[in-house]
């Protein structure tokens, strides 16, 4: 009869896998997810190596380390995403939220402290991190589109989960939102598809063949998005309201001038900790608008 293997046994075989199928934190991940095949804390799986496991624990580990193999997202297989402190359900059909996007969020709270930002609106929501971590951080309320269903029943079940202010609506862009909330929001939110669609097929795999490409592509230059969100974005706003965008790492200028144009003022581009370009932000100036 076969003996049941120990926790540091498996774990080296779980390593050499991810290793060989080329994951670059191999080590770490196969951590994290024989954690969760055995439901254990990180200090047992360092201080009881030699604690053997079940078969069915073994079975499960080798199940996730297929689907990982096989380039299925870390975040898929767990089902859960760290952001902002808080954690967020997800799974295909919804973008995996990323660190980058805590700078979003972090320079709206940054701008609510100085200015009066209370409803919010968050165009392509996705998971819904955005809005509930303004929610949740920043007592803020407001609404969250997506014209993706399965993205919203993540976030509403996320929204439930950190009892988040925040209603969700499929809409493609602003085209559902009810005329009552014209001129009414304090700030537009939006992590928009931004990658140019050539790009798209060069993307790693896990990203190209599993996370959804309506979150993804943002038409020939990257820029889709920025365009008609900008335009419609002063039906939406109060004057003076702001509004926030993530960008990738060469579009600042271009969203900049944009934002510029549609009378936006006292625009700025903000970095990121690896110095790139990651977030544009400004102020609606209704008075500008009447004037061109």
């Amino acid at each position: 009869m076969r003996r049941n293997k120990t926790l540091s046994a498996v774990l080296f075989e779980g390593k050499q896998r991810l290793k060989a199928a080329g994951k670059e934190n191999y080590a770490f991940e196969g951590e994290i997810l024989l954690m969760e095949a055995c439901g254990l804390s990180r200090v047992t799986l360092f201080t009881q190596g030699e604690k053997e496991i079940s078969f069915e624990q073994e079975e499960k580990y080798n199940d996730y380390l297929n689907q990982r193999e096989k380039n299925r997202p870390l975040q898929y297989i767990l089902g859960r995403c760290d952001f902002m402190g808080l954690s967020f359900s997800v799974g295909e059909g919804t973008l995996i939220p990323r660190s980058d996007t805590e700078i979003l969020v972090e320079t709206v709270l940054k701008i609510s402290k100085q200015e009066k930002i209370k409803k919010i609106i968050d165009v392509g929501t996705g998971s819904g991190c955005i809005p509930i971590c303004l929610a949740y951080y920043g007592d803020m309320e407001g609404i969250g589109i997506d014209i993706s269903p399965k993205a919203l029943e993540f976030a509403r079940k996320n929204g439930t989960q950190h009892h988040a202010d925040i209603q969700w609506l499929e809409s493609d862009l602003f085209s559902r939102v009810s005329d009552e909330w014209k001129g009414c929001f304090d700030a537009i939110v939006s992590n928009p598809p931004y990658i140019a669609e050539d790009v798209i097929t060069g993307l790693m795999p896990e990203v190209r063949d599993f996370e959804p490409e309506n979150a993804l592509d943002g038409g020939k230059d990257g820029l889709d998005f920025y365009r008609r969100i900008i335009r419609e974005s002063h039906q939406w706003l109060r004057d003076g309201g702001w509004l926030f965008f993530e960008i990738g790492y060469d579009q600042g200028p271009a969203v900049l001038s944009m934002m510029g144009d549609a009378g936006f003022q006292q625009c700025v581009l903000r970095q990121d900790l690896a110095g790139l370009d990651r977030v544009v932000y400004g102020k609606l100036n209704k008075v500008f608008l009447n004037e061109v």
